[in-house]
């Protein structure tokens, strides 16, 4: 609430107006960068509909037999396939501006647009709670979360599949129980860490594109990379230590996030991972209404998103914990 004012309103206050800064200044809300990635870095599918995604996997291979002559072959069937299924969820927020407010916040006397700005909020909600469910367990009616889809010990069920049963299923998974800029040799400890992980899905055909990360520990790579104190030379300007904030991790882009837990870290293959987004509550507004039909007089709109956090190849995740960054 905006803090009241102290001035008798005499002549001397009432003949001459305040100075407006008429921008809205964000003071609550932080960037939301595994939302913006997932969305920006080709991990994002729409879907037109349906109940839910149902994702077809390859799940075992046969075995081949070496003959010769009429030696008898088996004749047993394969079934080598089945399926995951997630379901869709749902988030909303409420857009309401009563019309007394808005034929106020009108003509001259409008500083800013209230229904803009209620708008720009609600979008601005909407992610913030989104990306927290990005990288938390889901719980309710909430999506999944990276700690359901790669977990401390590979296993859990995901897509109804029970990876304890299911070992093929199984993520990569690093216990590492290190601090990152401690080192063994030459090398930092958390640079080791992330190579095992990281080879760990090569092992399994994956491609890690992005690193999900904390602050901390993503501080800490920059400190490992910038610890030797190289500085960029330009005549006779000193431009420190120039570069990327995060720079790249053998060709994964490493991606903080203050809603990670503590010592965690997410490697993701985007042929594996995808935010699936409904097309019809694609981050979009729905049309406002009126609220005459409850007696009052408003209007009613809601920000919508219809999405699912998924993987088809469940192995080709991984996920490094116990690792201590710079203010752990």
């Amino acid at each position: 609430m905006a803090q009241t004012t102290s001035e008798v309103w005499d002549s001397r206050w009432s003949s001459t107006r305040r100075t407006i800064d008429p921008k809205v200044i964000d003071n609550i809300f932080e960037p939301y960068n595994v939302i913006n990635a997932l969305r920006k870095r080709g991990m994002q599918m729409v879907d037109g509909g349906g109940k839910e995604i149902q994702v077809i996997l390859e799940s075992s291979a046969g075995s081949a037999e070496a003959f010769d002559k009429y030696d008898p072959l088996s004749k047993s069937p394969r079934d080598p396939f089945e399926s995951a299924f997630y379901k869709r969820r749902y988030y909303a927020i409420p857009i309401v501006l009563s019309d007394t407010e808005d034929w106020e916040n009108s003509g001259a006397e409008q500083i800013f647009s209230l229904l803009s700005a209620l708008g720009d909020n609600a979008m601005n909600s909407l992610l913030k709670t989104i990306n927290e469910d990005c990288v938390s367990a889901q719980s309710g009616k909430k999506m999944l979360g990276l700690q359901d889809l790669a977990t401390i010990d590979g296993t859990g069920t995901v897509g109804g599949i029970n990876a304890s049963t299911s070992t093929w299923w199984k993520n990569q998974f690093l216990s590492a129980d290190v601090t990152f800029t401690n080192s063994t040799g030459n090398i930092y400890d958390g640079i080791q860490a992330w190579n095992k992980i990281m080879d760990k899905v090569r092992k399994q055909g994956g491609r890690t594109d992005a690193i999900f990360t904390t602050y901390s520990i993503a501080g800490a790579y920059r400190t490992a990379l910038s610890s030797q104190g190289y500085a960029e030379l330009s005549g006779t300007k000193v431009n420190g230590l120039n570069g990327q904030e995060f720079p790249g991790f053998m060709g994964a882009e490493v991606i903080a996030d203050g809603d990670i837990p503590a010592t965690e870290g997410w490697f993701v293959d985007k042929r594996s991972h995808q935010l699936r987004v409904m097309k019809n509550a694609n981050f979009k507004k729905t049309p406002f209404v009126s609220l005459q039909s409850n007696g009052q007089l408003g209007q009613l709109s809601y920000m919508v998103a219809g999405v699912q956090q998924i993987t088809n190849n469940r192995r080709r995740l991984g996920r490094v914990d116990d690792i201590v960054g710079i203010d752990d």
